[in-house]
């Protein structure tokens, strides 16, 4: 009788496990094959580990809404993962589809870069995701770490030659400032090429630190970056601001967010005639709205913060 028993006890189990057998490796594969698959690897050492309010750092990796996963991006980028997975919990109905908006709508995605180190901003972004809820991120480096090297010897080199201790932080920033504007020209044709729509990242470096410092060229991303590797070797709290067309600094300075616009400082003449004007030099957010360039009309609600 107890044979008869167990025999059909177990019998009964093997149906249910039959009728719900994606349901128990769905279980199983989420709980414990990818519980011991996930880590959390070791950031870089240009980690700011900084809150906005925009976007914050984050240790929680169970997103709950959007801004979780915005978060969840935002980490990624700052600690310079070049890959990592979360996993989206079943209580968050939507979150594969949200996870998939954020990765479509690239210009937004885009302003993450501004909040980061700009060695950790990312050239290309993508993520693969599953049917069980696994999303990996894979970012693609803007620069690579030989140029990383080349670059931080450059700044290092740079700065010990025109800073002094005794310099105010303004002080040090307007001699960087106009170091940058004086070594360097805008590069007209990278230019009208993105008006044209016809960028091509391979053919010039402009666009980078790496443009400005060694190749006297750059566009508005490359005075951004170079300006803002200056400011975090001065231990100040900066971040860029973008438009869809343009980007530069903020800088906080003597307790205040304030604009900081490279670019626009090294204007373009029809002469061809190098100059420097400070017309965009550390300058509230009103008297950047004063100036009414059409370029400067930056998301508040992103960059809320200036």
């Amino acid at each position: 009788m107890k044979k008869k028993l167990l025999f059909i006890l177990i019998l009964c189990l093997g149906v249910i496990a039959f009728l719900n057998q994606q349901t128990i490796v769905t279980y199983i594969t989420k709980h414990y094959l990818y519980k011991n698959e996930f880590v959390i690897p070791q950031a870089n050492n240009y980690k700011l580990d900084r809150n906005f309010k925009y976007v914050q750092y984050t240790n929680q990796f169970k997103p709950k809404n959007k801004q979780d996963l915005l978060n969840i991006i935002y980490t990624t980028l700052d600690n310079g993962w070049e890959k990592f997975s979360f996993y989206c919990p079943k209580e968050y109905e939507t979150c594969i589809k949200d996870t998939n908006e954020m990765f479509s709508n690239e210009s937004n995605l885009s302003h993450l870069n501004n909040f980061i180190h700009p060695f950790n901003s990312y050239n290309k972004m993508k993520v693969d995701m599953n049917s069980l809820g696994k999303v990996t991120i894979h970012v693609e480096k803007l620069y690579t770490e030989e140029r990383i090297n080349q670059i931080n010897q450059k700044i290092d080199e740079i700065y010990s030659q025109i800073i002094t201790p005794t310099m105010s932080d303004r002080d040090k920033i307007k001699t960087i400032h106009d170091y940058i504007i004086n070594h360097t020209v805008y590069d007209e044709e990278r230019s009208v090429l993105i008006l044209e729509g016809k960028e091509d990242h391979t053919s010039s470096n402009s666009h980078t630190a790496y443009g400005l410092l060694f190749e006297g060229k750059a566009i508005c991303g490359g005075y951004a970056d170079t300006m803002a590797l200056f400011l975090h070797k001065m231990n100040l709290p900066n971040f860029k601001v973008s438009t869809y067309d343009h980007v530069w600094n903020a800088v906080k300075v003597d307790g205040k967010w304030l604009h900081l616009d490279l670019t626009w400082d090294d204007p373009v003449t029809s002469t061809h005639e190098n100059m420097l004007t400070y017309t965009f030099f550390l300058l509230t957010n009103d008297q950047l709205q004063q100036q009414n360039t059409g370029q400067h009309n930056f998301d508040k609600k992103i960059y809320s913060e200036v």
